[in-house]
């Protein structure tokens, strides 16, 4: 492809040479609109990183990245048409950072291959392959002395083979890419497309055969005295790690035999709930990352069941733990609708502390067996462990292990004049404390059944019940208050990671507090207080880690290091060559200068010096012009054109405002090169000799790409100016100067509120300002661009002038004073 560009481009140099600038202008304009693109690309990813307001879907990061590399390609391309020796090696350099970055977004392959089923009495367990709670029923099965319910685990393998034979990931991800996770209303109208596919979805012939043969040998090795039934639960990848996902996958208990199939598609759904997509986004985890696997075990019909934690997860209760129990089922317990019954043992003797009720569910020998089996467990594994049990006929049964997350207690230290509590009427006091700290805001009730989709910022929510999927609603919560549930539930769990507090069995609370009503919530303390005090402050909100060790954020920055530095910043450096490029920015500002270059002859390259025209005009910089379609291009002997024999549209309009009365040039020049040691401004470009330190336009007769210099500062202007409306655009960026730090601040001020006054988009960091405007018809674009021309022209030496925000506000005032229309024969002559 190279080799033709060369020849293609020799062949056009000696014997059309018309055509050959012809080319070489569209594939500047190209490489322009690439660049701009490439910009706005760069600002959205950083925008993601540096406004760390929540972690946002992971495949809109990819997806903004495929046009990111896609775009950087096209420069490189549009850069070998214009100048085939600047172009040459830049492709490979924006290849090698590709292959860089792709493998930081998606680190590792999702196998299709077998195994698909693994047996629990089976060593080869890995988290990657089985997820972990599979893979920790394994290890309790086949190396800890007690019941474990046998079974088997149907793989990941298994969940990508089902993805990749019903073609769904490029469906997933196209839903994914449009979720907003801060609207619980796109959250559900994502879920239900997703479970749809899934619940319609095949399994692969190779899957069901193995689920098939596997259920079948389970089946022969359980007693047949009464029918068996199963329990089929989820273990995705990312679950009961360092984010429990605890109540976030749905568990399907008294499954016969000849439905595990379409309770195996309901499990592998339900990763894509709504409260599951939220949590998994939160928690800064893709999807492929959180593959899913399933647990098939045999089913305990319990006379009772429930939680063991073997520390306190609020951190109080030194050296105990506490196994909270049901009658029944513990599915109750975790869904956080009933009571459960505590007992409490010391971990030294496992001696209870306390007496047991004579209701309790379980026998006080049956809790002492589990409190040693939890203690015996939390040494195997190494950390405090949550644990659900089940006691069916006989002995107690382990149904699962997983981290507990626990919070170190540090000694509180109350804000001066406090003491303790704030300086307002207390409300109401009760219940217990399942997850600490303090919160304040809008009292909120939510009713069981209803949807609740405008909750208030930081409101405090007041419900009923506290199921898993309530986690919708926390990113706008500061605090949770529930008439019932358990210290133990999976929705409890979640608020402990989001350190969101939370208060259950605050049964009477409702007759306390009214909707509407502005309250203080200290969970440590169960207090409810009227009003807000400043001076008590709210435990600030974490979303399962530190902002500067979150995986989203961690992630993205190791991409952006690929992305967004820039070190090439002097273009007449030796250095300035592809070989130096370190970034995608690197090649951004190296095709861009290198295009600039070639178009208008710069540098060593001189080639094309006689296509271009100096302006005659009384203004004190010089501007040279490329005009590409008009007929007279070239004629006139001394290289010089006048405004009159200049026929394009938006250069004519743009020029119109430069001139116009209310703009004082003097009669000095605005810029001094030879004192400019270093004009090292983003993406811009600056020659130390003053001979090439003019300004320049390529245009033709709707289109204009000016690059003007006043001093210490440039600006590069893009405008198509045309009879078809929808695509006229124009596009400015504005970048240094020679002022103070508090002078350019102001200019930026004075500049961003005449664009934003006449319909532009804007948007700037630092001394750095980008515009847009589109969709005008050509006498609106007109007039606009006349507008842009009284701007620059105004703002050329301001950061000199400006002081204060009253300065900026008298130069706007006798800034709009003007009328910007332009008469249709200055326009077209």
């Amino acid at each position: 492809m190279l080799t033709n560009n060369i020849f293609k481009r020799f062949t056009y140099k000696l014997f059309a040479p018309d055509l050959l600038q012809r080319g070489t202008y569209g594939a500047f304009r190209n490489l322009l609109e690439h660049d701009r693109q490439c910009h706005e690309l760069m600002a959205d990813l950083q925008d993601l990183f540096y406004k760390k307001k929540e972690p946002t879907e992971w495949a809109q990061v990819t997806a903004l990245y495929d046009q990111l590399s896609g775009a950087v390609g096209a420069m490189t391309r549009e850069l070998s048409l214009i100048s085939s020796r600047n172009g040459t090696d830049l492709s490979t350099y924006h290849k090698k950072f590709d292959s860089y970055i792709r493998f930081l977004l998606q680190p590792e392959p999702n196998r299709t291959t077998p195994p698909y089923t693994i047996c629990l009495a089976e060593p080869r367990m890995a988290t990657r392959v089985t997820g972990n709670k599979a893979k920790n029923l394994a290890r309790i099965y086949q190396n800890f002395d007690c019941a474990v319910p046998p079974g088997f685990v149907v793989t990941t393998h298994s969940w990508n083979a089902l993805v990749a034979h019903n073609n769904l990931r490029p469906k997933i991800d196209s839903l994914l890419l449009d979720l907003d996770p801060g609207n619980n209303q796109s959250l559900r109208n994502t879920s239900e497309a997703i479970v749809s596919m899934i619940m319609d979805a095949e399994i692969p012939p190779e899957v069901d055969r193995a689920i098939l043969k596997s259920s079948h040998d389970l089946l022969a090795g359980l007693s047949d005295q009464s029918p068996t039934r199963f329990a089929v639960r989820s273990s995705a990848v990312s679950e009961d790690g360092f984010n429990s996902f605890a109540g976030q996958y749905q568990s399907i208990l008294n499954v016969a035999p000849e439905d595990i199939n379409h309770c195996y598609l309901q499990v592998l759904a339900s990763k894509y709930s709504p409260s599951a997509l939220l949590y998994r986004i939160t928690a800064g985890i893709s999807d492929t990352e959180a593959a899913m696997a399933v647990l098939i075990i045999e089913m305990i019909q319990a006379r009772a069941a429930g939680v063991i934690y073997t520390a306190d997860p609020k951190g109080e209760e030194e050296n105990t733990l506490c196994i909270h129990s049901v009658k029944g089922g513990g599915e109750k317990l975790v869904g956080g609708k009933v009571r459960p019954h505590l007992s409490c043992f010391n971990k030294d003797d496992i001696t209870p502390k306390g007496k047991s009720a004579p209701d309790a569910p379980i026998h006080a020998d049956d809790a002492q067996k589990l409190a040693r089996l939890a203690t015996g467990l939390e040494d195997f594994f190494g950390a405090p462990q949550d644990i659900e049990w089940a006691i069916g006929d006989g002995d107690p049964v382990i149904l699962q292990s997983r981290p507990l997350r626990t919070i170190l207690r540090q000694t509180k230290t109350d804000p001066p004049g406090t003491a303790g509590k704030p300086a307002l009427p207390l409300l109401y006091h009760g219940g217990v404390t399942a997850a600490q700290g303090r919160g304040t805001g809008t009292a909120c009730f939510l009713s069981p059944g209803t949807e609740q989709p405008d909750l208030p910022p930081d409101a405090i929510l007041i419900v009923d019940a506290i199921p898993a999927s309530l986690i919708i609603y926390l990113s706008a919560c500061s605090a949770v208050i529930s008439t019932t549930g358990s210290a133990a539930s999976h929705f409890a769990t979640v608020c402990r990671e989001l350190e969101i507090p939370l208060i259950v069995e605050a049964t009477d609370i409702k007759e306390k507090v009214s909707p509407g009503e502005s309250v203080t919530v200290d969970a440590d303390s169960q207090n409810v207080y009227l009003g807000i005090d400043k001076t008590f402050p709210s435990s600030p909100r974490k979303p399962f880690s530190s902002e500067n060790n979150h995986p989203f954020y961690r992630r993205l920055q190791a991409v952006l290091e690929f992305i967004t530095p820039l070190n090439m910043l002097d273009p007449e450096a030796d250095s300035f060559v592809p070989e130096s490029c370190r970034s995608f920015h690197d090649i951004i500002r190296y095709a861009h200068e290198k295009s600039v270059q070639a178009m208008f002859a710069i540098g060593k390259s001189g080639s094309r010096r006689g296509h271009r025209k100096r302006l005659e005009t009384s203004l004190p910089f010089d501007l040279y012009l490329i005009t590409v379609d008009d007929e007279n291009r070239g004629s006139s002997p001394d290289d010089t054109v006048t405004i009159d024999q200049v026929k394009s549209i938006p250069f004519r309009a743009l020029w119109y405002g430069l001139t116009h009365p209310s703009v004082k040039w003097g009669d000095h020049e605005y810029y001094n090169w030879k004192e400019y040691d270093n004009a090292a401004m983003t993406d811009g470009f600056a020659f130390k000799n003053k001979t090439e330190s003019a300004s320049y336009a390529v245009c033709s007769h709707d289109y204009l790409n000016l690059n003007i210099r006043f001093g210490y500062h440039f600006t590069i202007v893009d405008a198509l100016c045309g009879e078809n409306s929808t695509q006229n655009y124009c596009s400015i960026r504005f970048a240094g100067g020679g002022g103070t730090d508090e002078g350019r601040f102001f200019r930026l001020k004075y500049l961003e509120e005449i664009l934003s006054r006449t319909g532009f988009q804007v948007t700037s960091k630092t001394d750095l300002l980008d515009a847009r405007l589109e969709g005008l018809d050509m006498d609106r674009m007109a007039q606009r661009l006349v507008t842009l021309g009284r701007m620059l022209g105004t703002s050329k030496l301001m950061d000199m002038k400006l002081k204060d925000s009253d300065s900026v506000t008298s130069h706007l005032s006798q800034f709009f004073q003007f009328d910007d229309t332009i008469s249709d024969q200055d326009l077209l002559p």
